[in-house]
């Protein structure tokens, strides 16, 4: 489940309670009332009996909450009761002194307050203001209190104070039909107010949480654009959150994330300037000494003046040996960089640049360039695709098994990619080495018999692969070969210059 849901769930079950709690009042109103019945007697002696009797639910209310709570202010009325009561008591008494049954009801209602405060009320307070004191005091006022309160015993003696006030309203039957009706009206309101404030906490609440939803909903879109920033390489952002909850250390996560990308960019970009600068210095201390040994050989072979057969071979392969170092060290200088150097993205059309490619290559005139459809026109690094063509294009004439051949190029649209297909009628390629021609330093014929330092299609699966696309190999021995490899419709990002290799 969602934060926000959660959140939305439990705002709801606070509602829900507040609901409860409006109903459970409603409904202990309707008790009060019959409760009220009780005490309603002639004129003067109806007001006091009911006074009477609302201080003692006073009394009864205050010591409850306090118990409950054991916060002070809910014994006020309790306190202001207990003075109240024992004034109402001895009015009570007074009027009805020359009513002997009603007069010794109200004596017993008396004792009735007096036992309920002395076996219930006091001894209560008293263990409730000692439970702090220790373990021991705590299990006497929970020992107590489950004995007395959750048993009812309190509530049975008010009883009887209560049926004793029936009793004394007997007489009244007049007078009470009209209270009744008096507080009818009254409980009316307040099942109004009830329901009222029933509502206005569900719309305060409601309120509540639409704040809350849309200020969770605010940070998460803080931390939303944070982990689009990192995702799109910004690793030197960062978001501050002062809440210090669950969101927040999400939050702090992703800036530690963030700093340590930053971290490690920084560290592979160093990485990077020392690999071009060692590539630098390889290339320059490797090249140098075959530039000499090339020139001693053709020096010696000036200088010997001869027409020997063999030593012009010996010479000669040793000129193409030092040629085919010096590709070989181009060639890994070339595939190293591949991935670590940025070009420029544009949008251009493989039939120009196929085109382009085959005024460079220069194929012989028996070797024809089929293009059966137009070409599209793509977006991306115009030299990298051009690096693609050049080194399918040169491998399918340099590999031909004749002088003469067919060499096709198309292109289909995906929903994603174009996939281009270089088709030739060559030799083809077996199965088992479909995926071995990828590999560096890998070629098919003896490099005595073609001059070639097995990068170019390593080169080729490394460019299309960084741009995200595909290459593989559809062939059969005898019957031509077919690469293919997809581009993306939108550009992946960086990709590297890498000169043309065979």
């Amino acid at each position: 489940m969602k934060l926000i849901t959660t959140i939305y769930t439990v705002i709801g079950l606070i509602l829900a309670m507040f609901c409860i709690v409006t109903l459970g009042y409603i409904q202990q109103t309707r008790k009060v009332k019959k409760s009220i019945e009780d005490v309603l007697y002639t004129s003067d002696i109806i007001r006091e009996g009911e006074r009477a009797q609302k201080l003692i639910l006073d009394m009864e209310t205050g010591l409850r909450g306090y118990l409950l709570t054991g916060q002070k202010p809910f014994l006020e009325p309790y306190l202001k009761g207990h003075i109240e009561f024992e004034r109402s008591i001895n009015r009570l008494d007074t009027l009805t002194e020359g009513r002997r049954e009603q007069n010794q009801l109200v004596d017993l209602i008396r004792r009735d307050a007096e036992f309920w405060e002395e076996s219930f009320a006091v001894p209560l307070l008293q263990s409730k203001e000692k439970e702090s004191h220790s373990s021991q005091d705590n299990h006497y006022h929970d020992s107590l209190f489950n004995s007395n309160v959750r048993l009812g015993v309190g509530k049975r003696i008010m009883d009887k104070a209560r049926v004793r006030f029936q009793l004394i309203r007997r007489d009244e039957e007049q007078i009470k039909a009209k209270r009744l009706a008096e507080l009818d009206s009254s409980f009316v309101k307040t099942n109004e107010i009830s329901v009222g404030l029933m509502l206005a906490s569900i719309l305060a609440g409601g309120f509540m949480a639409f704040l809350l939803g849309k200020t969770i909903k605010k940070r998460f879109r803080r931390m939303h654009s944070l982990a689009n920033s990192i995702a799109q390489g910004n690793y030197s952002v960062s978001l501050v959150d002062k809440h210090h909850d669950e969101i927040s250390s999400l939050t702090q996560s992703l800036n530690i994330m963030a700093s340590k990308l930053q971290a490690s960019f920084n560290h592979l970009t160093k990485i990077n300037k020392e690999l071009d600068q060692f590539a630098y210095v390889v290339s320059h201390d490797l090249k140098a000494p075959l530039r000499a040994i090339n020139n001693l050989a053709e020096w010696i072979a000036e200088d010997l003046q001869t027409q020997d057969e063999d030593i012009l071979k010996n010479l000669s392969t040793l000129r193409g040996r030092v040629y085919r170092m010096e590709n070989l060290i181009n060639g890994i200088l070339a595939y190293s960089r591949v991935g670590r150097q940025t070009l420029p993205s544009t949008t251009f059309s493989v039939q120009e640049l196929l085109q382009e490619t085959l005024e460079n290559l220069l194929p012989p005139p028996s070797f024809k360039i089929e293009v059966p459809t137009p070409l599209p026109t793509v977006t991306g690094e115009r030299t990298l695709f051009y690096q693609i063509l050049s080194n399918l294009l040169s491998n399918a004439i340099k590999y031909h098994h004749t002088q003469e051949g067919c060499i096709e190029v198309k292109a289909k649209e995906l929903p994603d990619f174009y996939q281009f297909e270089v088709k030739d009628d060559g030799p083809g390629i077996p199965k088992e080495y479909q995926t071995k021609v990828f590999g560096i330093f890998q070629t098919m014929e003896a490099r005595d018999v073609k001059e070639s330092t097995g990068i170019g299609l390593s080169i080729v699966k490394k460019i299309v692969e960084e741009k995200g696309g595909q290459i593989w190999i559809e062939s059969e021995k005898g019957q031509g070969t077919t690469f293919l490899f997809t581009w993306p419709k939108v550009p992946a990002q960086s990709l590297i210059q890498t000169p043309v290799l065979s």
